[in-house]
């Protein structure tokens, strides 16, 4: 043999006939098999090609669709559909592209075969009036639609895809009438409550919404939280809440229903109409029989309204119910609170570039601390004594000048915190603060250690701590080591402390290498306008002006000087030092804008001129208009204006 192998056919046969006949017979048997093994390989992979094919067009297609080209995309989808004329995913795309196309005949042509396979499919028929619509056949949009419903009228999901049709193409009110007409066909009024409240709010009637939203409520009355959410978004313009509080009031008649009586305290409030809302709650207390305890709770939210005099009256109110035992100290502590905030909104001596006087000041606030100092012997050891102390030590730091006192009271609110890890940390930062103000930066430097260290300090208790202590080191002439803290930092910008860090560290860049004696002796001034020295201060900053004329530093130096003879109602020496800096600086210096807000403010309430303050203000919006202080500017403005801001 040529190949060499073995072979039947090299054995030594006999020829005769008869086996040359087998023999053929048993070559033909054998290509026929070979033949059908070949047929059984070739023709899957001849399948998976076309399949392979199928699906490369139809991703090509899908592509092209999505970057537009909705022509070439249709011709594909057409070409593949004519191979598969049943399948869905097919009949879709191309109706999709075609409707893009506005071939709005061969949608209708589509459609209408789809159809003749399924014409019990309300589907089909809503979207086939859909492009009667889009085609300006109006008439024939409405028999489709029509026909949408017949094909099973007693069902609701019938008349929601009708519905949810119109609604894709505007037609709210027609939408509207089909919810209401699924409610006759199915005998049940309580259908599409929130599909007809979403559709009437949309149509701005406000007072359909809230009808609907009632039905549901009425139906559901434990989702009260869920249609106060869905009635916020309409109940911010005045007509619409009157609206709304219209059908309410209509609902509610002569009834003591709590939820509506719930709801309609809910958009008193929501309208600001705070002493409506009071005169509500008490009605719902004393059918709550709760003793105060819905007193508490609205004043609660009074008070997170701003709305602190009916928050101080609901506290006061709650008291006197009696309230329970276990809730005395909340109403007491919250009462102080809402008292507190009221005197600072009566400090008529604030102004914003001179604070209150102390002797002025301790007066004025005397109020709360005594119904803190009460609440403290009330209550010792528990969470309202320590949030008490807190209360205390921010008031005699920030109004009083007391640093010794609230050192105390904020060591106290430390010991009594307890288990409320928040309050315990902002306390140590609080009692930071207050030490380095007394220049005891050791002690100061400690806190700020042991709370950037605590495990349940939160990252901004944490960043802020980290921003003190390298102020200690900034005040200290440690320039390496506090800029090495502050670059650890991520500031959160909402943080009270965000644009300090974010200042001293810019200003630490630009100058402990350039001017680092400049540098050292401003640090040292700084420090002492912190535990305010602010005469020595002032006579430090000056002599940094005086004796480092071309230090990067001395627009800063110009800035602190004015700010801390406005805060000793020096204003004309205020004015000198900020019109010094913008004539000098104006184009070097990043303070400019707040330089320029500042005089505007000593202008007006400093020295009483409301034009040179107008003309301040104008230029901050004029050159400066993209600052963070322009807001504060228009507004400032609108109030010289008469204007409400």
């Amino acid at each position: 043999m040529r190949d060499g192998g073995p072979s039947i056919l090299s054995f030594k046969v006999r020829k005769t006939p008869l086996a040359v006949n087998r023999r053929a017979s048993a070559r033909r048997r054998a290509l026929i098999a070979c033949a059908a093994a070949l047929c059984i390989a070739v023709l899957p992979c001849a399948a998976c090609s076309q399949t392979s094919d199928r699906d490369a067009k139809f991703r090509l297609a899908q592509g092209l669709e999505q970057a537009g080209d909705y022509e070439r995309a249709a011709a594909l989808y057409d070409g593949l559909l004519a191979g598969d004329s049943t399948n869905i995913v097919l009949l879709d795309a191309v109706q999709r592209t075609w409707m893009q196309l506005k071939r709005y005949d061969q949608v209708i042509a589509l459609l209408q075969r789809r159809l003749a396979r399924a014409p019990r499919d309300p589907g089909l028929h809503a979207v086939l009036g859909s492009v009667y619509y889009r085609a300006n056949r109006e008439q024939e949009a409405s028999a489709a639609w029509d026909a949408a419903i017949a094909t099973d009228p007693s069902n609701p999901m019938t008349y929601r895809i009708v519905a949810s049709v119109l609604a894709e193409n505007r037609l709210l009110d027609r939408a509207a009438a089909v919810y209401r007409r699924g409610r006759n066909a199915t005998g049940d009024q309580s259908l599409f409550t929130l599909e007809l409240a979403q559709l009437l709010s949309s149509t701005m009637d406000y007072a359909g919404a809230t009808a609907e939203y009632l039905r549901w409520l009425a139906a559901n009355p434990a989702q009260l939280a869920f249609v106060q959410s869905r009635l916020a978004q309409i109940t911010g313009r005045e007509d619409a809440r009157s609206a709304v509080a219209g059908v309410i009031r209509g609902a509610l008649g002569d009834r003591q229903d709590l939820t509506l009586l719930r709801l309609l305290a809910w958009l008193d409030m929501e309208g600001k109409k705070y002493e409506d809302a009071l005169t509500l709650e008490r009605n719902i207390d004393a059918l709550e029989n709760a003793r105060g305890g819905e007193l508490v709770q609205f004043a609660a939210r009074a008070a997170g309204d701003r709305a602190f005099d009916v928050a101080a009256r609901a506290y006061q109110e709650a008291l006197r119910a009696p309230l329970p035992a276990s809730q005395v100290p909340v109403a007491k502590y919250g009462y102080a609170g809402a008292m507190m905030s009221l005197q600072a909104a009566a400090d008529t001596f604030s102004s914003p570039v001179r604070g209150t006087p102390a002797t002025e000041a301790v007066p004025l606030y005397g109020g709360a601390v005594r119904l803190f100092q009460e609440i403290i012997a009330a209550w010792p050891g528990t969470e309202y004594a320590a949030r008490s102390w807190y209360q205390i030590g921010t008031l005699q730091s920030g109004k009083f000048g007391d640093l010794a006192g609230a050192a105390a009271s904020f060591s106290h609110a430390v010991q009594e915190a307890g288990p409320l890890r928040t309050l315990r940390i902002d306390a140590m930062l609080m009692l930071g603060k207050v030490e380095t103000a007394r220049g005891d930066t050791g002690r100061a430097a400690a806190l700020f250690t042991d709370v950037a260290r605590a495990g349940a300090a939160l990252p901004d208790q944490h960043d802020e701590a980290v921003f003190r202590r390298a102020e200690i080191d900034y005040f200290g002439g440690r320039f390496d080591s506090a800029a090495a803290r502050l670059a650890g930092i991520t500031v959160n910008l909402r943080a009270d402390y965000a644009n300090d860090a974010l200042r001293l560290q810019s200003f630490l860049q630009e100058n402990a290498s350039t001017a680092p004696d400049a540098l050292r002796r401003f640090a040292g001034a700084d420090f002492l306008a912190r535990q305010g020295k602010n005469t020595q201060a002032v006579s430090i900053f000056q002599s940094v002006i005086g004796d480092y004329p071309a230090a990067p530093l001395v627009d800063d130096a110009l800035m602190r000087v004015g700010e801390l003879e406005a805060a000793a109602g020096l204003f004309q020496d205020a004015v000198a030092a900020y019109e010094r800096l913008l004539r000098d600086f104006r184009t070097t210096s990043i303070e400019c804008d707040r330089a320029e807000f500042n005089l505007a403010e000593v202008e007006r309430f400093g020295l009483h001129d409301d034009v040179k303050a107008r003309a301040a203000y104008e230029g901050l919006l004029e050159e400066y208009p993209k600052s963070l202080l322009a807001d504060r500017a228009r507004r400032r403005l609108l109030e010289l204006r008469g204007e409400a801001p």
